[in-house]
């Protein structure tokens, strides 16, 4: 039998296999995962106690496999999350718990998470991929930005309440909604703030909060109160700057991709 590494695509509670979103975008980074999976399509029975007491005894297929758990496809919606199940493939059994469940809306089938009890590198037989973070990435699939930001170094001024001297640097990128401050000693998230911006000769003023900070980087501030004429200042400074690219924008190949991939899976379920 044919094994091989790819990640899994999990999209409104389905997982979508075997392509990787990374290998289309063209990036490699640290995934979402703490580790990988291993792609199979393994016929199994799935055995427990349903919402009634009543023991069940299910034909259900493995799609892949991890050192912590399953995906598991069940033809019946009988299980719930938190159920404790076993799983039998061959002579071999393991105990699981359903991390989560998905019910197919198209057929009745379920997609099930499965939890190992006791999670091991060696299962089944099957030598499993050590725990690390794999390339697997939630594909964005709308902007939820409200401001396009732009990439512009605008001297600022930021004020602590209570505090006697201010923090003066610099910004990195801007937008009607906040901006990304350098700063090396960041200060505490939820930090109440107010911070000047200095628009050529002008300098307008904006409460904010700090929303993000990373250290030896900066604070990212989203403003909490600008006025009208401030923002409209702002608007006409920084629009003639470059806009800084959104990554949670999906490109067309990617959207293609879901769509394909989605009738797919509907044809094999």
């Amino acid at each position: 039998m044919k094994f091989w590494y790819e990640a899994c695509w999990y999209k409104s509670g389905v997982p979508q296999s075997p392509r990787n979103a990374n290998a289309l975008s063209g990036t490699s980074n640290m995934g979402h995962r703490r580790e990988p999976r291993l792609e199979l399509n393994l016929s199994a029975t799935l055995c427990g106690m349903d919402a009634s007491g009543r023991s069940f005894l299910e034909s259900v297929t493995i799609h892949n496999i991890s050192g912590n758990g399953l995906l598991v496809e069940n033809k019946r919606n009988i299980v719930d999350a938190a159920d404790i199940v076993v799983v039998r493939f061959g002579h071999h059994k393991a105990r699981f718990k359903v991390a989560w469940v998905y019910a197919i809306p198209t057929n009745g089938h379920q997609w099930l998470g499965l939890r190992h009890v006791a999670p091991t590198n060696f299962l089944w037989g099957l030598d499993l991929p050590v725990p690390a973070p794999d390339e697997y990435v939630r594909p964005r699939l709308q902007v939820r930005r409200r401001h396009p930001r732009f990439g512009c170094e605008l001297a600022v001024e930021v004020r602590i309440k209570g505090a006697r001297t201010p923090n003066w640097s610099t910004t990195s990128d801007v937008s009607e909604g906040g901006c990304f401050v350098h700063m090396l000693n960041v200060l505490p998230a939820a930090t109440a703030v107010e911070i000047g911006i200095w628009l050529g000769q002008l300098k307008i003023w904006a409460s904010g909060i700090i929303v993000r900070n990373v250290t030896g980087f900066g604070i990212g501030i989203k403003f909490t109160e600008l006025s009208a004429e401030a923002s409209s200042r702002l608007r006409e400074s920084i629009r003639g700057s470059v806009q800084s690219a959104d990554r949670r924008v999906v490109a067309d190949d990617m959207r293609d991709w879901e769509t394909s991939i989605v009738s797919e899976v509907r044809t094999l379920a």
